[in-house]
């Protein structure tokens, strides 16, 4: 078994019965008695789960803060007389500030 001969003292592993963690076993010692291999697929599909959201949250905050950054503005020009659309933020600058954000 994947938790036999692990030191410990006393206690019973996390993963057989009777043992706990902080946070895991989530189910307890109900959750225990399941074959390990399906607890193994359970939290596989629950890391899983938090990536494909962690990845959708990204993916929301990178659109937001690419439109913010795409912004352009209607100027006149005295020289040529004109109108003319100039970007807001200097190119450099939004991707300097959208690698700081993203990686805080």
């Amino acid at each position: 078994m994947p938790c036999d001969g692990l030191p410990g003292g006393s206690d019973p592993p996390i993963c057989r019965v009777g043992g706990g963690g902080l946070l895991l076993p989530l189910g307890g010692d109900s959750e225990q008695e399941l074959p390990d291999g399906l607890r193994s697929a359970l939290y596989l599909a629950a890391l899983l789960w938090c990536f494909v959201g962690v990845a959708i949250i990204a993916d929301v905050f990178m659109s937001a803060i690419e439109k913010i950054t795409s912004r352009k503005a209607l100027v006149y020009d005295k020289k040529l007389r004109k109108r003319r659309t100039v970007t807001v933020w200097n190119p450099t600058v939004a991707n300097l500030t959208l690698m700081a954000l993203g990686s805080s």
